[in-house]
């Protein structure tokens, strides 16, 4: 880990060098490189991209649009800054911090990258959120702060990291918890669209069960009904045609009621229903 606090080596690569993982924690956009193609050209390349070194090549890290821009204009090497990384977790918050710092992201997408980078420093920090030794963690060389209790139910994000990424600690929560909400299909259907934009709407459509954040983008997303173009129409749309089943009522109370809950009280309920918890967590491939 030290290796990410030493100055930047910035080297020329070719393209066809680089390599480009499938789990990216940002969606691509062709518009998106296309746009940045006539900038660069205009321009040049203001930020070089970020790559790990495998082998006899490289491993992207952050920069999939100028990439991908470059291509467009022809170029054979790309600007880039090598990365000490030594894991896989070490590569994936640097490209979580590098595109968050950037501010360039879409609503869903930084509600996307902050859960990303939750899951990645909970498995290089476990002892953060079970009151474990504080001093043996590099806390200088991330900029996070670990802290135990309560106050690292979601992450120990330092007050330094959080200003610099110009979110405050609650808004950071506020945008996991949105990610944690959306279903699996959500979250694909709402990739590039108009709501993936604003954060107000993706939070509205993730307070809603799954079978309803399904209905409601189906309404908002076709060009069946032009007059709903929000959470909000589509849900007076189903309120006045369609009446939420009870199962869907219940479903709503059970989980605003859960999420409130202290972690005490989380901690005990969750011993109650252990095995159920497992086996959904299996039966969804989380383990």
């Amino acid at each position: 880990m030290d290796a990410l606090m030493t100055t930047p080596t910035i080297i020329d690569i070719c393209l066809t060098d680089i390599d480009v993982p499938a789990d990216r924690a940002r969606d691509f956009s062709e518009a998106g490189a296309e746009a940045l193609a006539h900038i660069i050209a205009a321009q040049g390349l203001q930020h070089p991209i970020r790559v790990r070194a495998s082998g006899d090549r490289y491993t992207l890290i952050a920069g999939l649009h100028r990439l991908r821009a470059f291509e467009r204009l022809g170029q054979e090497t790309i600007p880039a800054i090598l990365s000490g990384a030594g894991t896989e977790d070490e590569a994936r918050l640097e490209e979580v911090l590098e595109n968050l710092g950037r501010n360039e992201l879409a609503a869903l997408d930084r509600c996307h990258h902050l859960y990303e980078l939750k899951q990645v420093y909970e498995r290089m920090y476990p002892q953060s959120g079970h009151g474990g030794d504080r001093k043996s963690i590099k806390r200088q060389t991330l900029h996070l702060d670990p802290q135990a209790g309560s106050s690292a139910e979601i992450f120990g994000f330092a007050r330094a990291t959080a200003e610099k990424i110009g979110l405050s600690e609650r808004a950071i929560k506020l945008a996991v918890t949105i990610w944690t909400r959306l279903s699996a299909r959500s979250r694909l259907k709402l990739a590039g669209t108009h709501l993936a934009e604003k954060q107000t709407e993706l939070q509205k459509l993730s307070e809603q069960t799954a079978t309803v954040q399904d209905k409601i983008l189906n309404l908002v997303l076709s060009d069946e009904h032009p007059d709903i173009q929000n959470v909000a129409a589509a849900l007076a749309h189903l309120e006045g045609g369609v009446t939420p089943t009870r199962i869907e009522k219940d479903f709503v109370r059970l989980r605003d009621s859960f999420v409130k809950l202290p972690d005490t009280t989380l901690d005990r309920l969750i011993i109650e229903v252990e095995d159920r918890v497992i086996a959904s967590l299996k039966r969804r491939g989380r383990i």
